[in-house]
């Protein structure tokens, strides 16, 4: 019978699970080593995946931040306007700073191929879970549709705020321009129907790895479960409603917030779980 071969820096156990031989007697030393050097690539992916998610999660906190971060209107300065319109999503954008509006709305979308980068991470973690494979499936979906959403409240900014020069301009006892309003309103029906299976697909999911976590089919801790956006999102909410520098900046960017808290929980956990 052979002798072991032993490879620096690596223990028996370490070789024996690369390669998934019983022993080492008669192994291919060659094999080995590119066996090691195939972890180590996939762990360097991995750590470069999740790193882009958390990047493209403060790009898309601060276009949050840019394009949504304003008071919620005050209905008695603003509630005839409001009445007018139906909702009170016109009444944000009565009066706006353009290229603030821009740079929210574009800082997100260009990042959204680094969140597409950050699924490669979480398909490495859940790809021994079918129910999480498909969530992970789910969660790219969502994100290529996300960027419309998001951008979606650029022009409905800029008709909203034409809506409400038409209502101010109009005298006693006339009516506002008719196009301008029913302009801005097609422009909110068009962001419900980008919003909706945006943020839909993205929560069932985020479901979906939960369920993974939770069944114990993955490299992380089954309470891992409980740092996903799903499990964050109250807490977080609730946080975002108490005063803070800057408020209400922060207000509209909670999905995105709770992907940087997983992204960070996800770093933290690779150090004491390694998904490979």
């Amino acid at each position: 019978m052979g002798s072991f071969v032993s490879i620096p820096g690596f223990s028996r156990e370490q070789c024996c699970r690369l390669r998934g031989f019983e022993s080492l007697e008669q192994g291919d030393v060659g094999s080995i080593c590119s066996a090691i050097r195939d972890e180590e690539v996939v762990y360097m992916l991995v750590i470069w995946s999740i790193l882009a998610f958390l990047i493209s999660s403060l790009c898309w906190i601060a276009g949050d931040a840019l394009i949504v971060g304003f008071r919620k209107p005050d209905r008695r300065e603003h509630g005839e306007f409001i009445e007018l319109m139906g909702d009170d999503a016109y009444a944000f954008y009565t009066r706006i700073n353009e290229p603030r509006l821009r740079w929210g709305a574009l800082v997100a979308n260009y990042s959204i191929p680094l969140m597409l980068a950050g699924l490669y991470a979480h398909w490495v973690l859940l790809r021994g879970s079918a129910i999480g494979v498909a969530g992970a499936a789910l969660l790219g979906i969502g994100f290529c549709l996300s960027p419309l959403a998001h951008a979606t409240f650029y022009p409905l900014a800029l008709a909203s705020e034409r809506a409400y020069i038409a209502y101010n301009s109009a005298g006693d006892g006339e009516e506002p321009d008719g196009a301008v309003l029913e302009h801005a309103r097609r422009l909110y029906r068009f962001l419900v129907a980008a919003w909706f299976p945006a943020i839909g697909l993205t929560a069932l999911g985020w479901i979906l790895v939960c369920i993974a976590l939770g069944s114990g089919t993955t490299a992380f801790p089954w309470w891992s479960l409980f740092l996903t956006p799903p499990f964050q999102a109250l807490p977080w909410f609730a946080l975002t409603r108490l005063p803070y520098p800057g408020k209400p900046l922060l207000d509209g960017a909670l999905f995105n917030i709770i992907n940087l808290v997983w992204a960070i929980a996800f770093l933290l956990l690779m150090v004491s779980h390694p998904v490979i």
